[in-house]
């Protein structure tokens, strides 16, 4: 039996690429579907390498689907998620997964550029961002921004598989030494590199503290 895949790669058609960057539409929650089976792996791995404490409140940078506040809603009770992403088509998906704690007021989606989001008073334990590092448009004003959001000793993580033509475990470590620069830039410190072998593509996981 032939399995379908679909990347999201430079080879794509342009349109495509669009809807993994920005979903919308029908074709937007397809692509949904298609990153929460795909990265399924890597944001449970991602998940457990935070140190997650009950009354803790967190963010997650590129929400997509809500798989991840999902789980760390079930796993951790007794936090609070925000999470902001540029697609409102993410944002109906993951409200709809996380419809009770939404409802609940534990849990509070966002549509915005990372880099403008301005939370009203609230200072993060944990920032947390899977995949969606590639897609920022302005990476270090975005880690200047999280740094400001992060309570002192707060935890961010990064994690990034390389997909499409940036398919190669090269590609993963050159991720690693241009984000733990940008990371150093924005005056994070005790930053920690981690390497999975997940297919299709060895993925890094940093983390970092304020």
């Amino acid at each position: 039996m032939k399995v379908l895949r679909i990347e999201s790669g430079d080879h794509m058609p342009f349109s495509l690429q669009k809807q993994f960057r920005e979903p919308k539409g029908l074709m937007g929650w397809i692509v949904g579907k298609i990153m929460e089976f795909d990265n399924r792996r890597i944001n449970k791995w991602s998940i457990q390498r935070i140190p997650i404490r009950k009354g803790d409140h967190i963010l997650e940078v590129g929400f997509g689907p809500g798989y991840c506040i999902d789980r760390i809603m079930k796993k951790h009770p007794g936090t609070a998620v925000d999470g902001v992403d540029l697609s409102p088509t993410m944002m109906d998906t993951a409200n709809h997964k996380n419809k009770k704690a939404v409802d609940e007021g534990r849990v509070r989606l966002f549509v915005h550029d990372i880099c403008e989001f301005q939370p009203d008073n609230v200072q993060y334990d944990h920032i947390f961002s899977v995949n969606n590092y590639p897609l920022w448009s302005d990476k270090q004003k975005a880690l200047s921004h999280l740094f400001q959001m992060m309570k002192p000793e707060g935890t961010l993580l990064i994690t990034v598989q390389p997909r499409g033509e940036e398919e190669r475990d090269s590609r993963a470590r050159n991720y690693a030494d241009e984000i733990s620069g940008e990371l150093a830039t924005a005056g994070f410190k005790n930053i920690d590199i981690q390497y999975k072998n997940v297919r299709p593509a060895l993925t890094v996981s940093l983390s970092c503290t304020k």
